[in-house]
Parts: structure tokens; sequence; C-alpha cells
């Protein structure tokens, strides 16, 4: 049976966090959404936030609210974004 696994990261964050990242950018590809369409979906006029969220510079990520207005206009569900991995049970 495969069944996910979530993983946890708490002794290492940042790599959850580039997960995360790496998520809602995939479902950004599938969907053909700019980086600008993306930062409009998120309140922001310039696509510049998303861009530095995207290369992890600066230390900036999604946070909560950006990940549920992202869900919500990708039509998933926050959990989506989140690093798992499949097992076979």
């Amino acid at each position: 049976k495969l069944i996910g696994v979530y993983i946890l990261f708490e002794s290492n964050p940042e790599l959850f966090f580039d997960k995360i990242v790496e998520n809602v950018k995939i479902e950004r590809k599938k969907r053909k959404i700019s980086q600008l369409k993306l930062a409009q979906i998120l309140d922001f006029s310039s696509p510049n936030y998303v861009a530095k969220i995207e290369t992890r510079k600066h230390n900036v990520c999604y946070n909560l609210e950006h990940l549920c207005k992202i869900a919500e206009a990708f039509d998933l569900e926050v959990v989506d974004f989140l690093p798992y991995k499949k097992v076979i049970e």
C-alpha cells in the first residue's frame, strides 16, 4: 500500500522552507502562472518578492497567509505544498 508521510524538518527548517517554495513553484509552472500573476494573487504589484522567494534570497519565504491565498487560487489545500515522501507500507 502506497502512503504519503509528511517529513518533519525540525533539525533543518531551511530545507523545509526550500521544499515548500519548490512545491509552490512547480504548481505555479504547471498552471502557466507567471511570477507577476502570483505576486498579484498575494496582493503585490511587482514580481520581485516572488522572485526573491523562489531564489531563496534575503531569507524570505511564503508565510501561512501567502500559502492560503496560493492554495485557494490553485484550487489546492495548503498541505499540498508541504514536503512529504511516498512510502510503501
